[in-house]
């Protein structure tokens, strides 16, 4: 084969990272936004020694499960791999996922993996959305074909999502159905101000202009909105009254809440900086669980708030931790330790990030919980094991870890721990099963519970529990 040929092949499965899957050539081939049964013509754009990557040039037999989307977006911002398929099957493909993880890299197959739990709901359920602005706006083909149809302010201003594989290019967004309705009226109005007045969008690459990122947040439990426009302090005549604007329109606005406006003119495309509150508290209060939770505007939160209560469910019925000493690990704001110390006898909160703890100390403080303590530790640190031996000996272990799962030395400190049950909590099956693996040698891997939290999106979140071998 050979890069932009023209080849029909017949979609088999999906991938992990939710591209279809072909055969090429003699080889696998991932094509992206493909539904299992479509035959389709690609257009190969990577042929590498091993596999290949083509995308859609058109359908020749849409699949008999092939729905369509209800995003015009989907297929171009890269935020839902799984629009084009119904729920109850990207459910079976997530629970696939998980199950392959465990039999191909943890080498298990007596496990027992639960059907995929389903959120309760399937759009509208994140409560945190982060819009970029950028100077460089990606452009559809109509567009670029259509040359100066398009409109010379509009020709490189952009605010909405990055394109994937491009840190550089960002996708105008006028409606996201993941989120909140009024999120969608609050980015649009923010787009169509800034293109008014002509305010610069920051570029990444010379690290000049203003408008850098808005982030919306939402809470389920009261319905309040926080609005946070990240800015650099690059500011003059035109960045002033596009400043003003946002204060009294948002300060005036029924259904924003809290309003919030950061400087940040790091180089880190992250959302961070000094804030100012404009509008409210500057923070937003979310019940999960029986406890309630205080969010920052930068605080970590389970993006979606109705399934977090069921990951929080299943959590603790692992757990089975009552009367029991119990260490969170990777314990950010609390989201676990909390509901824990409601029936723990003790509860160890480990955190690297101090304004997580600190968010997690004030939560406890909030709910009157007084069982807990939360402690700022670097769980990747060589001497991790002479650390937490230092404090109460755990019977449970809840561990959270990041995508890239569990640290070498904190994955060799807990095979000499050695609690009575570890609840592995993670959002990618494939570091998941790695990590069972090696703990697979003193612990029984009993149950796998899937969880999904990201409808329409290839991701699934999944609860394992290991108990120790006698």
């Amino acid at each position: 084969m050979k890069e932009r040929e023209k080849v029909v092949t017949r979609i088999e499965s999906l991938a992990f990272e939710g591209k279809g899957i072909a055969r090429v050539g003699g080889k696998v081939a991932f094509v992206r936004y493909a539904v299992p049964g479509d035959l389709v013509e690609i257009e190969i754009t990577k042929d590498k020694k091993s596999f290949a990557e083509g995308k859609i040039v058109r359908i020749i037999e849409p699949s008999a499960i092939r729905i369509a989307p209800r995003c015009n977006h989907f297929g171009i911002c890269g935020g839902c791999s799984f629009q084009n398929i119904p729920y109850e099957k990207q459910l079976e493909w997530k629970r696939k996922f998980v199950t392959d993880a465990f039999e191909k890299i943890a080498k298990v197959e007596d496990v027992e993996i639960k059907q995929a739990l389903p959120s309760p709901l399937v759009y509208g359920y994140r409560n945190k959305m982060e819009f970029s602005f950028a100077s460089s706006r990606w452009l559809s083909e109509e567009e670029i074909h259509s040359g100066d149809a398009i409109p010379n302010k509009g020709k490189h201003f952009a605010l909405g999502f990055h394109i994937p594989e491009r840190f550089d290019k960002v996708v105008n967004i006028n409606a996201c159905h993941l989120q909140d309705e009024r999120g969608n009226e609050i980015i649009n109005n923010i787009r169509r101000k800034a293109l008014e007045i002509e305010v610069p969008a920051y570029n990444l690459r010379n690290h000049k202009g203003f408008l850098r990122n808005v982030i919306v947040r939402y809470s389920f439990t009261n319905g309040e909105v926080l609005v946070n426009l990240v800015t650099t302090s690059q500011i003059g005549e035109i960045e002033q009254r596009f400043l003003e604007w946002f204060r009294v329109y948002f300060a005036e606005s029924q259904f924003v809440h809290h309003l919030v406006h950061t400087t940040n003119d790091s180089y880190s495309p992250t959302p961070m900086g000094n804030t100012e509150i404009i509008k409210g508290t500057g923070y937003l209060f979310e019940e999960v669980g029986d406890v309630v939770f205080r969010i920052s505007p930068f605080s970590f939160f389970q993006v979606n708030t109705l399934q977090a209560n069921n990951l929080i469910k299943k959590t603790l019925e692992f757990a089975s931790f009552e009367d029991k000493i119990v260490w969170d690990l990777y314990s950010g704001a609390g989201t676990f330790s909390l509901s824990l110390a409601k029936y723990a006898r003790m509860v160890v909160g480990v955190e690297s990030v101090p304004s997580a703890v600190e968010d997690a100390r004030y939560n406890a403080e909030l709910n009157k919980i007084d069982n807990v303590i939360f402690v700022i530790k670097d769980l990747h640190k060589k001497k991790i094991l002479e650390e937490l031996t230092e404090l109460p000996k755990p019977d449970v272990v809840v561990v959270d870890p990041p995508r890239t799962g569990i640290h070498k030395n904190l994955l060799n400190a807990l095979l000499e721990i050695r609690p009575e049950r570890i609840v592995y909590v993670s959002c990618n099956p494939a570091t998941q099963a790695r990590d069972c693996g090696e703990l697979s040698s003193l612990y029984k891997i009993v149950e796998v519970q899937p969880i999904d939290m990201f409808p329409h999106t290839y991701h699934i979140e999944s609860v394992a529990l290991l108990v120790k071998k006698r």
